[in-house]
């Protein structure tokens, strides 16, 4: 891992069991491929990697943005919220990794999704459509300022039910077959 990835990580903040990167993510790197939604073949089934010390870099740069936002406690880690947090430069992307309208309309997730829209964070989700087809990534700043200025949970969580089973009608691209290395 390069020193400037390794610096913006939380202090002792550790994956431990969590291995939903390992799963989810889709790695279409020249030095290593995983479909997305696929167990990573290197994937040790009590979790950790096979190949940990001598991981390819896409997998060694790579961070949850739960590893480096210190607000977040250890319940936001992906395998315990049910939600994979990515971050990038158009902001916070919230990638249910569980029943979308579950997670995502906890009161967790709304504190955090309200927060950052209130704040003016670009926030995005990203939800599945169909199996084998890619998620449907929707930037829901706007679609929710109006809910979030009401600090009402019901009417948040209910735009947030109307986002997400809009998100899922989509039709995506098929997710590119690749062989796992």
């Amino acid at each position: 891992m390069s020193k400037e990835n390794e610096s913006h990580l939380v202090p002792g903040r550790e994956c431990g069991e969590c291995t939903a990167c390992c799963v989810v993510l889709l790695i279409d790197d020249v030095n290593f491929k995983k479909p997305a939604d696929q167990v990573c073949s290197n994937l040790i089934e009590k979790g950790g990697c096979k190949i940990y010390t001598k991981r390819p870099s896409v997998c060694q740069d790579w961070h949850c943005a739960w590893r480096f936002m210190a607000q977040l406690d250890d319940n936001w880690r992906p395998d315990r919220s049910g939600i994979l947090l990515r971050s990038d430069e158009d902001g916070i992307i919230f990638q249910p990794i569980r029943d979308p309208k579950k997670v995502l309309t906890s009161a967790r997730a709304i504190e955090l999704i309200g927060g950052g829209v209130a704040q003016g964070i670009p926030m995005s989700m990203s939800i599945p459509t169909r199996k084998g087809f890619r998620s449907y990534g929707l930037p829901i700043n706007h679609p929710l300022e109006e809910a979030v200025e009401s600090r009402n949970l019901l009417a948040i969580q209910t735009k947030m039910i109307e986002l997400i089973e809009l998100s899922a009608s989509q039709n995506t691209d098929r997710i590119p077959l690749i062989e796992s290395q």
